[in-house]
């Protein structure tokens, strides 16, 4: 959000925290749209980008990110965004839009712990209408595209080392391979 006042219209915290960090902005001038609007665009064509994050993406941000050639991938951290900013990213509308989505843990900057299961669960917990299934691909399969793996990692094929857990009916995991 005050990312985007920023870059919308040079306004927003940014102008303190620059202040404060005697940063000298003169020279900077609005683009007056989103970050993500700004700086897209200047990324090589069919450039791999993986966004993460995401709680101040808009429909108009997804809009305009299907104008690039890039292969976007949009990374959600559910507990680092709880930590930071105590809200979720509007899952359901990435979703809708067709998004690449992916699942990460952020660091321990910003998370109690790096584990995907409990990223997982924080979104069960708040979008209950997603199947585990899709939470899995994108914990699974769709990470290690976005990573470029996907050649040794993300699914179960000859030739992949896919790693291996249980997940019990009560959320406990057991590594297996």
């Amino acid at each position: 959000m005050e990312e985007n006042e920023w870059f919308e219209s040079k306004t927003g915290g940014f102008v303190e925290l620059f202040q404060q960090m005697n940063i000298n902005c003169e020279g900077f001038a609005p683009s007056g749209r989103t970050s993500l609007q700004t700086f897209l665009p200047n990324f090589l064509p069919a450039q791999k980008i993986l966004l993460v994050h995401n709680v101040h993406t808009t429909e108009a941000d997804l809009e305009f990110s299907k104008t690039v050639a890039n292969d976007l991938y949009w990374c959600f951290c559910p507990n680092a965004n709880q930590y930071i900013t105590k809200s979720m990213p509007d899952v359901p509308m990435f979703i809708k839009n067709g998004c690449n989505i992916v699942l990460g843990t952020d660091s321990l900057a910003s998370n109690h712990q790096l584990s995907i299961w409990e990223e997982v669960r924080t979104i069960q917990k708040h979008f209950p209408e997603i199947e585990l299934e899709q939470l899995l691909r994108w914990a699974t399969t769709n990470g290690a595209k976005a990573l470029g793996f996907e050649n040794h990692l993300g699914s179960f094929e000859k030739g992949k080392r896919p790693g291996v857990v249980h997940i019990s009916p009560e959320g406990k995991i057991q590594r297996i391979i």
